[in-house]
């Protein structure tokens, strides 16, 4: 019995030396077949076969490493930097806000970045209000010249045998941008009874005479009047006087030698059914 138990022992310890070897073996395989390609990667690199043996297997020889796996970069959102301008709550004349966004992207060196800084300092200056703007406009403009000039008109004035003579009067007036239109729209609305020079004066001009435009060129003052201007009550010597009191007042700026006379934007050569001629430029020689 004793030895019946020693062998069966013997026999089982016998399987179980075999089963850890067969594990052993077992692992071995799996790694083996997991770590393949590295195993005969470094055998092939190491020429381990070639020393220990003198020839490498054909498997071996012709082992390639595989290749590593390529890994995919998915680009990022370049993230936005933000400038705000903010104002303040107590002043309500400025806008809530102002905002400027610029990428990252937009540089890529140090100078770039501080060339940025630069353009954000500019468009911070772009982004001004425009009240903020008018102010300072307002501030570096001068204002508008103002006074007073003297402009000369031309009345007529009937003397004690009844003859119409010519008179000249001066008259302080604001200052304007187009004097001969002022001096000549003046004339039309007739003598200011309220200054002592003119109380006695008066006008041939045609009533509803009015001055449709004026223009200066080469000396000569091209004036164009209404139709109103071609009647007038005073026959002849009336047509006459109110070209005179035209032409002096017109030519009494150093620019203006003669005076060109439109109806309508049109040029006549006689005016009225007097036939005064004006189809010429006329000088105050002309009378």
């Amino acid at each position: 019995m004793a030895q019946k138990k020693k062998s069966s022992k013997k026999k089982n310890s016998t399987l179980f030396a075999a089963a850890c070897v067969l594990l052993g073996l077992l692992i071995i395989l799996i790694v083996f077949l997991v770590k393949k390609d590295q195993i005969f990667t470094n055998l092939k690199e190491t020429a381990f076969f070639d020393k220990v043996f003198g020839s490498t297997p054909t498997a071996i020889e012709k082992h390639e490493p595989a290749e590593p796996k390529k890994t995919e970069t998915i680009p990022l959102k370049n993230d936005e930097v933000t400038i705000k301008i903010e104002s303040e709550e107590a002043a309500p004349s400025k806008p809530a806000e102002e905002v400027v966004s610029i990428r990252p992207s937009d540089y890529s060196t140090t100078e770039d970045k501080n060339a940025t800084s630069e353009n954000v300092t500019s468009v911070k200056e772009s982004v001004k209000p425009e009240s903020t703007k008018k102010e300072e406009k307002t501030k570096t403009e001068k204002p508008a010249a103002t006074g007073t000039t003297e402009l000369q008109l031309c009345f007529v004035n009937i003397d004690g045998d009844g003859s119409v003579v010519r008179q000249l009067v001066k008259r302080k007036v604001s200052k304007s941008d187009s004097p001969l239109t002022a001096s000549i729209t003046l004339l039309l609305k007739g003598p200011d009874s309220t200054i002592s020079a003119e109380r006695n004066l008066m006008s041939l001009i045609p009533e509803g005479t009015k001055l449709l435009s004026a223009k200066v060129s080469g000396g000569v003052a091209y004036l164009n009047f209404n139709e109103a201007f071609e009647i007038n009550t005073y026959g002849v010597e009336g047509y006459i006087h109110q070209l005179e009191q035209i032409v002096y007042t017109a030519t009494a700026f150093s620019t203006v030698n003669s005076v060109q006379f439109l109806i309508e934007g049109e040029k006549r050569d006689y005016l009225g059914s007097e036939g005064q001629w004006i189809g010429s430029p006329l000088s105050r020689s002309s009378f």
